[in-house]
């Protein structure tokens, strides 16, 4: 356990004047006046592009091996199980360790792991094991770093500006979200997927030197209580915080049945709309616009009256965006509609991340962002492995309409019950 203490607000950087001042933005992006969110944001922005060239490449390699959806979700599966059970856990080592320490050590495993899985493809020695085994030792050393990253934003900036850094790493994260596939697509034409994976690896490092250079930040430590007893304890905190159960049941729903459908697009691009590697990084990149759009409009409006209702709502047309994307066979409207989909998706989960470090104690933050952490990483695979096994059986399209039908009717029925969430701005 880290005894390093909190560096105190006063000693943070002092804001550069100039720019921001002349044309009136420091209040948007006055986050990047913070030296160790400038870091954190560089770091984390090289690692994204090359994190979304691994996850299209590896969706297509998995494709190419199996021919199966089930496989795709298999390997989501693999991903899943350790963020399920370690996540929680994550949440509580993030409020007792050295966070940054935790960062840099799980990105460098990540890193070592990519390495592993590129130089398997180089030597046509790959099998769907191996990445089922790689995808299952990834997801486990995030389900500490998740945690960590996300309760770092609350120490390393004020609490007025956590709402615009979230927002613009999520604009990062998507903005990524469009370069990275459209590189991972001409790569696997042209190289395969093993440089690719390879990349990625070397892109870890970005992070780890980054986060390393930042300051020590908040350690709230529990010297005397274990790390279950503090998982039990962030548990029921958010039972009992009626507008946190509110947010966290949004992200289960959405988790559970509409963000799955990104580990299926190969399925999509490859059988129904029949568009390649190249459509399927066009698809990709479609959802990565609507990302940038929603990161933009957290990133510039920040918060405004009954934002938790908007983010409820969000949800709903999440799904319905979903079910139209489902049986579509024309490139225009599966395109307008993952555009859609990623705009409502990162919007609604930009919101629950704010809203639940702004609104939760800052000695239980941690454990609060492992349970959003379980969420997003945990369900989403889960779910994709029970679409992509219900999809065998019947068929992918209706599948996911079906799950986009479930997701509208239960986020408008949350946003109708839950008033304390309705209220949050």
């Amino acid at each position: 356990m880290s005894s390093t203490l909190p560096v105190p607000a006063a000693a943070r950087p002092a804001p550069i004047p100039g720019l921001l001042d002349r044309y009136n933005l420091r209040e948007r992006f006055g986050v990047f006046t913070y030296r160790d969110y400038r870091l954190l944001f560089a770091g984390q922005a090289v690692s994204a592009i090359g994190s979304w060239m691994q996850l299209v490449a590896q969706g297509w390699l998995v494709y190419a091996l199996t021919g199966s959806p089930f496989y795709l979700g298999l390997v989501a599966l693999a991903r899943a199980i350790p963020t399920v059970v370690f996540s929680l856990i994550g949440g509580a080592v993030a409020d007792r360790a050295d966070r940054r320490l935790v960062i840099a050590a799980a990105n460098g495993v990540a890193g070592l792991l990519a390495g592993v899985l590129g130089l398997l493809v180089w030597f046509n020695a790959v099998s769907i094991w191996h990445i089922i085994a790689i995808s299952f030792f990834s997801a486990l050393a995030f389900s500490f770093e998740v945690p960590c990253r996300q309760a770092l934003i609350s120490d390393i900036v004020d609490e007025k500006d956590v709402v615009s850094a979230v927002g613009l790493n999520s604009l990062a994260f998507n903005i990524a979200a469009v370069i990275g596939p459209a590189l991972a697509g001409i790569l696997i034409m042209r190289i395969d997927e093993g440089a690719i994976f390879l990349l990625n690896g070397a892109s870890y490092a970005a992070v780890v030197a980054s986060i390393l250079m930042t300051r020590p930040g908040q350690c709230c430590g529990s010297s005397d209580r274990s790390v279950l007893s503090d998982t039990y304890a962030g548990l029921k905190y958010v039972w009992r915080t009626p507008e946190l159960l509110a947010l966290i049941g949004l992200m289960v729903i959405t988790s559970l049945l509409a963000r799955p459908y990104t580990q299926l697009l190969p399925v999509f691009a490859s059988d129904v709309l029949q568009i390649g590697a190249a459509g399927l990084a066009a698809l990709n990149a479609a959802a990565g616009g609507g990302a940038i759009v929603a990161g933009i409009v957290v990133a510039v409006f920040g918060t405004f009256p009954r934002r938790g209702l908007v983010i409820a709502l969000s949800g709903v047309v999440f799904g319905v965006a979903l079910s139209v994307f489902a049986f579509s066979t024309s490139m225009f409207v599966s395109m307008a509609a993952a555009g859609v989909l990623g705009l409502c998706g990162t919007y609604s989960s930009i919101g629950a991340n704010t809203m639940l470090q702004t609104y939760s104690e800052e000695r239980l933050r941690g454990r609060v962002m492992g349970l959003h952490g379980l969420t997003m990483m945990g369900l989403v695979p889960l779910g994709a492995m029970l679409e992509g096994s219900l999809g065998s059986a019947i068929n992918v399209p209706t599948v996911l309409c079906a799950a986009g039908a479930l997701t509208a009717v239960a986020t408008l029925f949350i946003a109708v019950r839950a008033a304390r969430l309705r209220e949050l701005e």
